[in-house]
Order: C-alpha cells, then structure tokens, then sequence
C-alpha cells in the first residue's frame, strides 16, 4: 500500500521556510564589516535614513537661520528644516514596499500576515513615541506619526503600482487644500483625533502621501538601474515644480523679507545666539496699532488692539452661547476659505504641509533617494558610520531624543551650539560598533519580536 503524496499548497496560502544559519565567519565582528550593507539589505537607503537621522538630529539642535538662500551658504542648514522628516516618511514607504514582498504584491493569506505584522510595527513605534514625547523636550516627537503611517499602510500594501500612485497623486494635490477648507470651516472644532490627524506639525494626510510615493518606489525594485534613475530624474522634476511654485507664491512665511515678518515693507532681521535663531521686526517697521507682549524669551507676540474681545454686552452673549449659527455665516466669511485653500496649495516652506511643499520636499527626497541606489554600492565603505546609523533609525532617533533631554532636562530650550557636533559622532561612533559587533539595532530586535508575536510566521 502506497501513501499518496501531500497535496500542494493552495496558491493564497504563505509557506515560509526559515532562513539558513549565518556562517559562523560571519558573525563575527570582521565577518559582519565585510558583509555589511550587502543583499537582501540596500546599502544605500541605509545611508539614506543616516541622512534623515542627523537632519533631524540638526533640525532639533543647530542654530537654524529661518529661511534658505541659494545664494547664502551660510544659510544651506536650513535645508534639514522639515526635508529630514519628508525624506524620513518617503524611507518608510520603501521599507514597507521591502517588508511586503518587494516587487511582488501579497495576495490571500500573505496579505493578511503582512498587515499584520505592520499593525504589530506600528503599535511599537507609536508606544515608543508616546515614552519619547512624556520626556517633556521641545522636540516634535516624529515616532508617533510613523508608527500611524504604518497602520495606515496596510489599506495599500494590496494594490498594483497604478493605485498606489494615483492615491499618492490624489493626496498630495488634493489633500491639503481639502483639509485647510475643512478646517476653516470648522470654525471651533477641537479634540485629539483632530489635532492628530489633521494639525500639528505633522499631518496623516501628506505623510500618507509621502509614504505611498516610497511604496511605488519599493515597488518597482530599487536594485535596477532603470527605477534609479527614473527615481533621480522624476524626483528632480517634482522638487523643481514644487519650489518653483512656492517661491513665486507672495505668501511664503519663510521669506524673511515678506510680509508675514515684516509691516510696511521694512526688512525683518535674525539673530543668532548660539541657540535657537530669533526674528524680529527692522527699525522702520511700522507696529501702529499693534499691542505688543515680551514673554522675556527673545521673542514678541504683537496682535492689533481691536483683536481683544470685549466681553461685555452682545459681545457677552455670543462668547456664552458658544458662537452658534447666528454668527457662524460671518465667522467664515472672515475665515477667507478660498485663500486659506490657495495657500495651502502653494506653501512650500517647512512643515507647512502644502501641495507644492510635498512636491517641492518631497521630490527632493526622491531624487536623493535616487542619487545614492546610483552611487550607494561604491560609497559602501567610505559613508559605512552614515549607513550604520541608518541600519538602526528607530535606534538612533531614540537615543539622539533621549541625548536631548539629558543635556536640556524637561522643557528646556537653549542648548550649548556644539551640542549637534557631538550628538552626531556619538551616533556615528556608536551605531558602528553596534553594527559590527552586534549587528541589528535593540529597538529593532524590539519590533521585531513583536511583530513576531502578534503575527508569527506560518511554517
């Protein structure tokens, strides 16, 4: 009697098996140097998550001039302000793209263990956030974002290319508008879920956006050299448009010289006191009118005298009946929808979450990405501490966040300027040897093994 032969397994169904043993050369620390970077890993999106990590890291401690001359190299730091993060987010739609097959779309079974797993991720990240923010620094925790980035992706890790970037498409152009006219309308909305989605310096709609441009990068397969330079040269043309557009737009808060810092067309000047860089109004600038309070922090909160609300009268009355539907026709009539959409189809400048901003930022960060597949392999030892930082990001955030708090303590501001110096080669410094000696990062053994539990691997 002869025993039939299993039968195969049907095709939605995920069948893993585990990955051979590491030789035992290789896991040493010489072994791990000389295969350092190698495949299935992509030696150049770790150099570019080092980038995003030490941008930050600058964004977070280096004196910022406030805006960005091209013709001003002293002024080229202001180039982490805001483009780290974005470079940070279209990072995490490749890494995801990586995760869920590469170029091969998961279907059935494999599908809902990859969603899964990202939901796992995710959850990590976010709690991680959530420890980072409770340390009471002025920093604009990034990981609470990211890790919602993650359980939003799994509503397209399903779908073809196409989609992927026609949602990104759609977001990118459309999102911001439609949120600001939402907003505006919503005159006295408030709550966590609304602040969280939908204000604060980061917003869930462009970073979704952002993440879905990395997914249709991942996609594609970034070891061809065709996806590279397509990569390099559509980033190229994004950045172009969104910048261009966004410098010729009269409206730029950035613009020192515009109206946003300045009245009556005097000149606004920056001061730099080795700390955080101060804006302040030219000697001519015209403040009429204007009620001026000095916190006593080097900056000047100055708003028109008729801007104080008399509660007094019907004044009174609205402010007790809650500005309801009486009021509400000229509340929004003054609110200016129509500009507050425009605008915010046009900014460009930093962590303004404009259309030509995720355009401008955004294609930037796609041509870079592009640059380093192109160069990446022949970098690979000359910017291996930059790559090793990037091996470990959610490592290396932390620990730069955690570096922060101990030298400024909870709430503090000022900082010694040096402070990014050493913060950075300590990153570099420790993140190599850790990589070398030790291999993956803590944090990420952390995700991990959590994904692992929560979503084990089917065998």
């Amino acid at each position: 009697m002869t025993t039939a032969p299993p039968a195969p397994p049907r095709p939605d169904t995920l069948v893993t098996l585990p990955a051979p043993p590491a030789p035992p050369a290789a896991r040493t620390g010489p072994g791990r140097l000389r295969t350092f970077g190698r495949a299935p890993r992509v030696v150049a999106l770790d150099i570019a998550r080092g980038i995003a990590v030490l941008g930050m890291a600058a964004a977070h401690t280096a004196a910022l001039p406030g805006a960005l001359r091209w013709d001003e190299p002293a002024t080229w730091v202001d180039l982490v302000n805001g483009r780290s993060s974005i470079l940070f987010a279209v990072l995490a739609g490749i890494s995801i793209a990586i995760m869920t097959g590469r170029t091969r779309i998961p279907t059935g079974a494999e599908l809902g263990h990859a969603r899964l797993r990202l939901v796992a991720r995710g959850l990590v990240i976010f709690a991680i956030g959530l420890v980072l923010e409770l340390l009471g620094t002025s920093i604009a925790v990034i990981l609470t974002f990211y890790g919602a980035v993650y359980a939003v992706a799994v509503l397209f890790v399903g779908m073809r290319v196409s989609r992927v970037l026609l949602w990104a498409a759609a977001l990118a152009v459309a999102g911001p508008a439609l949120v600001a006219g939402l907003m505006a309308l919503a005159l006295w909305s408030s709550g966590s879920g609304v602040g969280f989605v939908l204000e604060g310096t980061y917003s869930i709609v462009v970073w979704t956006a952002l993440m879905l441009a990395g997914l249709a990068v991942g996609r594609l397969d970034v070891t061809r050299k065709r996806t590279m330079a397509l990569t390099l040269a559509v980033g190229t043309v994004l950045s172009a448009v969104g910048y261009t557009a966004g410098a010729l737009w009269a409206g730029d808060p950035y613009d020192v010289e515009g109206s946003w810092y300045s009245s009556s067309g005097a000149e606004s000047s920056v001061v730099d006191d080795g700390s955080w860089p101060v804006l302040i109004p030219g000697d001519e600038a015209d403040l009429t009118g204007m009620v001026c309070e000095d916190y006593g922090d080097g900056y000047l909160s100055c708003y028109p005298e008729d801007d104080g609300a008399d509660l007094s009268g019907d004044d009174l009355a609205i402010e007790e009946d809650g500005n309801g539907w009486a009021t509400y026709p000229d509340a929004v009539a003054t609110a200016d929808v129509g500009g507050t959409m425009l605008g915010a189809f046009l900014s460009s400048y930093p962590h303004s979450g404009g259309t030509m901003e995720i355009l401008g930022s955004g294609g930037l960060a796609l041509a870079l990405v592009g640059l380093l597949l192109l160069t990446g392999e022949a970098l690979r030892y000359v910017l291996l501490p930059l790559a090793a930082v990037g091996s470990m990001p959610l490592t290396a955030y932390t620990a730069h966040v955690v570096a922060i708090w101990m030298v400024m303590g909870p709430g503090g501001w000022s900082q010694p300027p040096e402070l990014f110096w050493f913060l950075a080669a300590g990153l570099l410094l420790g993140c190599t040897l850790w990589a070398v000696l030790l291999g993956r990062g803590p944090l990420e053994r952390l995700t991990a093994r959590a994904s692992d539990r929560l979503a084990p691997r089917p065998r």
